[in-house]
């Protein structure tokens, strides 16, 4: 990870949005008022020279299904006629898909203590998490794909749909801290680690949603998987997400669990999930 001199040129860039409330003190439906029982982290990577192609994309997907009252693209809003369409019009792009969903039952009032030393902010250190699972399989895909096409690892700049109650400060410096304990080895929880050949802290930029087309894209890309989570709620639907298919990351295996797709806790097979819940994963290659 560069952290002095010229900043780099990015290779890639990475849109980064959310889904659900990422509290975990209460949560549905253990809690009557509590947060979300799901929180789904989106990411859209394109490379950085498609940038300017972005605004058009949104514009005419947009109006190929006739949702032009409003500037930009916010998937909760969609009428849910048009939200398949939407998937399939994004599923045709050369975009590719990552998503992190986490099931938060386990996890009501828990606390890391080393997660939140790491990210310096205890009310974000969940967040934070998500967001480092997220970069770790990203960041690989990144680093494999322009060693491919340049013959070594290229940069990614992380975008982040801007969302109140979060510190974006504090994911700039837990990812600086991250890449230190990473080149010193102690990082905790090993079994995946960033790839800083691809990250620099300096080359992250938060937005408002309604600015940025590639923020919005991930939106999309959150709350279909969210959407198709939620089996609990009456807009319970995994015709959305299952449309995305054909540009989720796999990994060397062609799979695309614990990759593209990545289900929380880690141990899934303790949370209990309905059938119904069960479905989007099992689609996306998990065996549960």
């Amino acid at each position: 990870m560069t952290s002095k001199g010229k900043i780099p040129e990015p290779y890639f860039i990475a849109y980064f949005d959310e889904a659900g409330d990422p509290g975990i003190k209460t949560v549905a439906p253990i809690d009557p008022n509590g947060a979300s029982e799901w929180f789904s982290v989106g990411c859209a990577v394109i490379r950085a020279t498609n940038e300017p192609n972005m605004v058009g994309l949104i514009r005419d997907i947009k109006r190929s299904v006739f949702s032009t009252q409003s500037p930009d693209l916010h998937f909760r809003n969609l009428a849910e006629h048009k939200k398949k369409s939407v998937c399939d019009a994004l599923a045709a792009t050369n975009i590719r898909f990552f998503v992190v969903v986490s099931n938060k039952k386990n996890m009501r009032d828990y606390h890391n203590p080393q997660a939140e030393a790491v990210s310096l902010h205890p009310h974000n250190w969940f967040y934070n998490y998500c967001i480092r699972i997220a970069l770790e399989r990203i960041s690989e895909w990144c680093a494999a794909r322009s060693t491919l096409e340049e013959g070594g690892p290229m940069h990614v700049k992380l975008v982040f749909s801007r969302r109140g109650g979060h510190s974006y400060r504090h994911v700039e410096t837990y990812t600086e801290l991250l890449s230190i304990q990473a080149t010193k080895g102690n990082v905790y929880q090993t079994a995946r680690i960033p790839d800083f050949r691809v990250i620099d802290h300096r080359l992250i930029e938060v937005i408002d949603h309604n600015k940025s087309a590639g923020c919005q894209i991930a939106d999309v890309v959150a709350s279909a998987f969210f959407q198709a989570a939620n089996a609990g709620s009456k807009r319970w639907n995994t015709s959305y997400a299952k449309a995305l298919a054909p540009r989720v990351a796999r990994d060397a295996n062609r799979r695309c669990a614990n990759f593209g797709v990545t289900l929380l806790p880690w141990r899934n097979w303790k949370l209990n999930l309905t059938v119904a819940q069960k479905e989007i994963f099992r689609f996306y290659d998990y065996d549960i």
